[in-house]
């Protein structure tokens, strides 16, 4: 990421704000500039690519005023960059962000009423144990952020620990999130999306009745 960061420098020169690493175990990249038009896009397009070709992913590119002003739509994507984020060059903006709880409650309900409907779909459609299994495994990592969402709203210190995480909302909210803590050892996938079907239910009806 270096040579990418140099070279973009030298692209960009002030346009370039921020890069920045985040996520936990599946990292990428965000790079901040001052302003993104079709220009600027054509200056970089070499460099991306080149970026592309080394990590199979393209960066996430947003202007500042994107990224502040877009707290109120995206709080928890947001949210989970600043939480697990390191800053490669430039300042600490995403350090600085703030969130309100409102906008963090409004976006939960919305990602736990489409996981649910899409496990339920899912749950439907498969065909042998083997998909019932590439189901699970495919839904339970994008469940992560917004376990630190519930704890948000609860004024609780987000821990990097996932058993920590999982210990937390399970006190919290008065649920078993065992299903999430023991995938690894999971034997019955189809039982234990069932389970999980549950969870997102309980879960749903929990945050419905919360008060922000």
């Amino acid at each position: 990421m270096e040579d990418t960061i140099k070279n973009l420098k030298e692209i960009l020169k002030e346009n370039l704000i921020t890069v920045a690493e985040y996520g936990k175990k599946d990292k990428t990249h965000l790079i901040i500039l001052e302003s993104l038009d079709t220009n600027v896009l054509n200056e970089i397009k070499q460099e991306i690519k080149n970026y592309h070709k080394k990590t199979k992913k393209y960066p996430l590119l947003l202007t500042k005023e994107e990224l502040t002003d877009g707290l109120d739509v995206f709080p928890l994507e947001f949210l989970n960059i600043k939480l697990n984020h390191k800053i490669l060059y430039g300042g600490g903006i995403l350090k600085n962000l703030e969130f309100e709880k409102k906008f963090v409650r409004r976006e939960l309900e919305f990602e736990f009423r489409s996981k649910l409907i899409n496990l339920r779909q899912g749950y439907l459609e498969v065909e042998n144990k083997k998909q019932f299994k590439i189901i699970l495994e495919k839904a339970i990592p994008t469940l992560i952020p917004i376990l630190n969402g519930l704890l948000f709203l609860k004024d609780i210190d987000i821990p990097n620990d996932l058993d920590e995480i999982f210990n937390l909302v399970s006190k919290e909210y008065k649920t078993d999130l065992s299903i999430l803590k023991n995938l690894e050892t999971l034997t019955n996938a189809e039982e234990s999306i069932k389970d999980l079907i549950t969870l997102l239910t309980e879960l749903g009806e929990t945050l419905d009745e919360m008060k922000v």
